[in-house]
């Protein structure tokens, strides 16, 4: 018995076969190295990525259970995938050039799979679809959905705790009750829930249904569910907190109360899974796959050469884009404001990293104090446009709320109007790269990788200023705060060098 068995695998998973997949797997460890240990770091660091690490053994896994549908021994090279990878290949090099890890990431892992799509073409990749796409759940990406969560958990909470007749008032996301004050925090939205939910809703659904509208409205359940019950965890924290006068629900036991939650729905969630999902009678198991024809040796080649040819022009263009960007430079320090300034203590403050110059300063506009943070990145200094650097502290300011506010030559300034438990500031900003000025942080970005990409990149700086204010005087605050922006735009950007 076991001789069949073991003929059936040689017949079906050649030496080329293997070799040709080993081969394709080491030179994408090559080509996206530094993509592979950027992502590991942030999978290690952030707990919100911690079950990344688990996603390719879970892939290779799945892939190795199918291997009875599977046959190296024919593969048929879908060479029209080869786009995909060119694809992945350029949006690394955007990536590469201007520091975007998102891009980076992103291209890792399509990289991966599209490349084993090529090789073995769409009718075996077809039968290990969701095991080869899964590995896209490596991509630690969706912490830009955290203010977008704040808001709809503070929407649903604040509708809940109507509809049991708690008094409150919100002011953005903050959240009064008559025995204190709640934010609904960063770590409030439930973003690990949300992801977390996802990935095994993905998981649940592959290896427990077979019919594509059972698993697309399971996954769907998971997207929404989480969303959901958060909102009523959040409810629940401050109804807790409304009947036990603040004696509960905060501090360390907040923390306890959402994990002990977060369970319950992972429970709730595969309950669910269970109503939908077929039942055992109704499970096909796929047949085994005899391949008819052999793929040739010359095939192997010619399928291996041209993916090796991409994956090598590609490495040697990164090199080039590295050389750019770590050319020895002697860049200059800002130059010194030419408003009158002086040293004002002041409750806000940015968090900037590998920067080459910053200044921080105040001076004083129609009586009023203005908070100046400048900071400077020449080529091959740090980046400036990153998840690390923040325009305030999380744990000390939060966002309520943003508005727009012309400025001069036909720009328009973003203001946002941040606040924590004591104070509410109004904080503008702009971005200059290479002397041409930006609002948005997204377009600021993409200019300066077309700068890099072009050899014409020199520094990019960002201008941040800050006012406090009271919300008796918000409205009279901001008009002010719009004739400084207006008044002193040029003369700051007269620091940045030239």
């Amino acid at each position: 018995m076991n001789d069949v068995q073991d003929s059936g695998v040689n017949t079906r998973h050649s030496t080329n076969g293997i070799v040709s997949l080993f081969t394709i797997i080491v030179l994408w460890v090559v080509l996206f190295w530094q993509g592979i240990t950027t992502a590991v770091d942030i999978w290690i660091i952030t707990d919100t990525f911690n079950h990344c690490v688990f996603v390719i053994p879970a892939s290779v896994y799945f892939i190795y259970l199918k291997r009875d549908q599977l046959a190296l021994s024919a593969v048929e090279p879908n060479y029209w995938v080869l786009i995909l990878c060119i694809a992945s290949c350029g949006l690394y090099a955007l990536g590469l050039s201007g520091g975007v890890q998102l891009f980076m990431h992103v291209a890792t892992f399509t990289f991966l799979p599209f490349s084993v799509w090529f090789l073995l073409g769409n009718e075996q990749a077809k039968k290990i679809l969701f095991p080869l796409f899964f590995i896209l759940f490596c991509i630690p990406i969706g912490e830009e959905l955290i203010p977008v969560l704040q808001e709809v958990t503070a929407d649903l909470s604040v509708m809940m705790l109507q509809w049991v007749n708690v008094p409150i008032y919100r002011s953005g996301l903050y959240i009064e009750i008559p025995e204190g004050r709640f934010l609904v925090a960063e770590a409030c939205s439930g973003i690990s829930f949300f992801i977390a939910s996802i990935v095994i809703g993905s998981l649940y659904a592959y290896m427990n249904m077979q019919s594509s509208i059972r698993r697309s409205v399971f996954v769907l359940i998971s997207i929404i569910f989480p969303i959901i019950a958060n909102a009523i965890r959040v409810f629940g924290i401050i109804l807790t907190g409304h009947l036990t006068n603040m004696e509960h629900a905060v501090g360390a036991d907040h923390l306890i109360y959402g994990w002990v939650f977060f369970s319950l729905v992972i429970v709730c969630l595969i309950g669910l899974g269970e109503l939908i999902r077929e039942k055992s009678s109704q499970l096909v198991s796929d047949p085994q796959y005899v391949p008819v024809n052999k793929t040739s040796d010359r095939d192997y080649i010619k399928a291996c050469g041209f993916i090796t040819v991409l994956m090598l022009a590609s490495l040697g263009w990164y090199q080039i884009i590295l050389g750019q960007l770590s050319a020895e430079t002697n860049p200059q320090k800002l130059h010194k404001l030419v408003i009158p300034s002086h040293s004002g203590s002041t409750s806000w403050l940015p968090e900037f990293v590998d920067y080459f110059d910053k200044q921080q300063t105040s001076f004083d506009f129609e009586a009023k104090q203005i908070d100046l943070y400048t900071v400077w990145y020449p080529k091959g200094h740090g980046e400036l446009v990153s998840y690390a650097n923040r325009m305030y502290l999380e744990e000390s300011w939060t966002l309520e709320s943003t508005y727009s506010t012309s400025g001069p030559n036909d720009l328009t300034f973003e203001v946002s109007q941040i606040v924590n438990s004591r104070n509410v500031r109004l904080l503008g900003y702009w971005y200059v790269i290479d002397g041409t000025v930006f609002i948005n942080k997204n377009v600021a970005k993409l200019y300066e990788i077309y700068q890099i990409m072009l050899g014409q990149h020199a520094g990019s700086g960002l201008v941040m200023l800050s006012m406090e204010s009271e919300y008796s005087s918000l409205e009279k605050d901001k008009e002010l705060f719009h004739r400084m922006l207006i008044d002193t735009f040029s003369s700051i950007n007269q620091m940045f060098p030239k």
